[in-house]
């Protein structure tokens, strides 16, 4: 396997990772709570994202713009009945 064929399937899994992540986060908060906490799931994202950067560098860039993009969708998801009324 050649260099660029891992750095791909490291940056696919890279944001699969995130995805998956994130919307185990948003559905157990929404099972407790009822509605999810938006403002509290794209703080804790960017947390994450902010430790994994200064933990594991550039390298891991996928995952953290896909945590925080993924969160933020679903945190719009998860409240559409709430902005809507």
């Amino acid at each position: 396997m050649t260099q660029y064929n891992r750095e791909e399937l490291s940056l696919i899994l890279q944001v699969l990772a995130g995805i998956t992540l994130t919307m185990g986060l948003a559905f157990t908060l929404s099972i407790y709570s009822g509605l999810t906490p938006g403002f509290e799931m794209i703080i804790a994202a960017i947390g994450l994202a902010i430790i994994i950067g200064c933990w594991g560098g550039m390298k891991h860039l996928g995952f953290m713009v896909t945590v925080i993009l993924a969160v933020i969708l679903f945190a719009i998801y998860f409240n559409f009945a709430a902005l809507l009324g």
